[in-house]
């Protein structure tokens, strides 16, 4: 409650100063030019969105609304004692406008809310593009639509790479009953991005394993060799000896 001595009318609650009064009055007036401004922003967006061929709803959604409010606010300093609190009715907004935009979660399409920023003549959403900058609405349009069409294409490719991953492994089981074989992954090395990959792991109860990787395109389970461990070492010797008797290419 406030620091000060006011005088308590037990109709009107605290009589405010003069001072008080403006400083109420110039929030106030300043919480209304704040929600005119960003309703004037948003209009700005949705007209250029639409402009540029993004539909409504479709493509794109705006939640922003503007409703008065009513209730106690903090006015004044700490610091110095100034501070008062006083029951105001004030303008407020909520809300944005916002893409719709492609995500894969838990192996399904679902669409989650990119809110998109004003610069002059540009638009920003940075969940559709690469880099953290204004576009021209046409241009952000087209990364919108790339942005959305490779998410539907990387679960259409992970929903074919699982059904050759589980056919590889029933596959290698049929082969090898007694191995234990499971679906792994690995990276690429040499990288700033570790991009990993699925592989299959064929290994047998002497701790000996060979992992391979999927096959390329519509191949997926034409298997490649990745790695592999042998749990029995060999010696010089016996390494020597096995290459001798190796035939002749």
């Amino acid at each position: 409650m406030s620091n000060l001595e006011n005088q308590l009318d037990l109709f009107q609650g605290i009589l405010l100063t003069t001072e008080q009064e403006q400083e109420v009055a110039t929030w106030i007036e300043n919480q209304a030019k704040r929600a005119v401004k960003s309703q004037d922003e948003v209009n700005t967006i949705a007209l250029m969105l639409d402009r540029a061929g993004f539909v409504q709803n479709r493509d794109y959604k705006c939640n922003f609304e503007v409703f008065e409010v009513t209730q106690e606010r903090e006015f004044g300093y700490s610091y110095n004692n100034t501070n008062y609190e006083y029951e105001v009715t004030y303008t407020q907004n909520t809300g944005n406008v916002f893409l719709w935009v492609n995500t894969i979660n838990e192996g399904k399409l679902k669409t989650y809310k990119s809110s998109v920023d004003v610069e002059g003549d540009k638009l920003q959403c940075t969940s559709v593009t690469k880099q953290y900058r204004h576009y021209k609405p046409s241009s952000l349009l087209v990364k919108y639509k790339e942005h959305n069409a490779r998410v539907v294409g990387e679960l259409e490719y992970k929903n074919k790479q699982n059904i050759a991953l589980n056919n590889v492994v029933a596959n290698f089981q049929t082969f090898y009953p007694d191995a234990q074989v499971t679906i792994g992954s690995d990276y690429y090395r040499g990288t700033r991005n570790y991009d990993s990959f699925p592989i299959v792991k064929v290994e047998f109860k002497s701790g000996s394993y060979i992992s391979f990787q999927l096959g390329y395109g519509d191949k997926m389970e034409e298997v490649r060799f990745h790695k592999k461990y042998d749990a029995q070492s060999e010696t010089t010797d016996q390494l020597l000896t096995r290459f001798n008797n190796q035939k002749a290419k």
